[in-house]
């Protein structure tokens, strides 16, 4: 696999970028990775390789730059809790919006990144820049991914889910059970109006609690293979 860092220029200033895709030439199809609330830890770079082994090139870029580069949160204390939440309210959808633009601005100076569909995962709050990114990319963003999602169903005149319901790409929404912290029981509306589209399917997976698709302290095995088994169908009908 091939494994690269890079910093490139955004709106808001230097921005980095991580990617993880296939060795050789390509051009292979695009998935950009929204990364979690802890930041791009070890555990989300190598949940992006297990995307890239099936022939795509995964990207991801650093959520919180306006910040500090790279943030990823040390060990959980309630100051680190704090500070990570403090980080994500701080970042707001315009912005990751003006992130993956400048995103897409280099990945077509790149030749083995296609300039054909794309697809998007995003993590915990990825998972609502996910949902905003397929309601205002849908035409390019043919797949959209969010596990273990949060803020995504909120009373708000802008909350994420819904502009589910106009999407017409393959959309996969995963919960865990026993996820307190952002529970499916929060998200109905969402779960109604990803079952209802053509291409739709969300899922609740028992025994699973918040973070079980990325590795690290809470993976959840089944879960994750579950979830990830349903993600690949849909890279490849819609980006194969």
């Amino acid at each position: 696999m091939h494994i690269q860092t890079e910093t490139i220029d955004s709106p808001s200033g230097p921005m980095g970028i991580y990617l993880v895709r296939p060795d050789g030439d390509g051009p292979f199809p695009v998935v950009v990775s929204f990364h979690h609330g802890p930041g791009l830890d070890d555990g989300a770079k190598d949940t992006m390789a297990r995307i890239a082994q099936w022939g795509y090139y995964v990207i991801s870029h650093d959520r919180y730059h306006r910040d500090a580069d790279w943030y990823v949160m040390g060990e959980r204390t309630d100051e680190e809790v704090q500070k990570m939440f403090g980080l994500i309210t701080n970042t707001s959808e315009d912005m990751v919006g003006e992130d993956l633009g400048a995103v897409l601005d280099w990945l077509a100076t790149d030749p083995t990144a296609s300039d054909g569909p794309m697809g998007c995962v995003g993590y915990c709050i990825g998972a609502r820049s996910a949902l905003v990114t397929i309601a205002e990319h849908g035409e390019r963003f043919r797949v959209g991914v969010g596990l273990h999602p949060s803020f995504c169903t909120t009373d708000a005149p802008d909350s994420p889910h819904l502009g589910v319901p106009s999407y017409t790409g393959s959309l996969y929404i995963g919960f865990g059970s026993e996820d307190q912290m952002q529970p499916a029981s929060a998200n109905g509306a969402l779960i109604e109006f990803t079952n209802a589209l053509d291409k739709g399917e969300a899922e609740i997976h028992d025994g699973a609690n918040h973070g079980f698709g990325v590795y690290g302290g809470g993976y959840h095995e089944a879960a994750a293979d579950r979830s990830y088994e349903r993600i690949k169908a849909m890279l490849d009908h819609e980006l194969g």
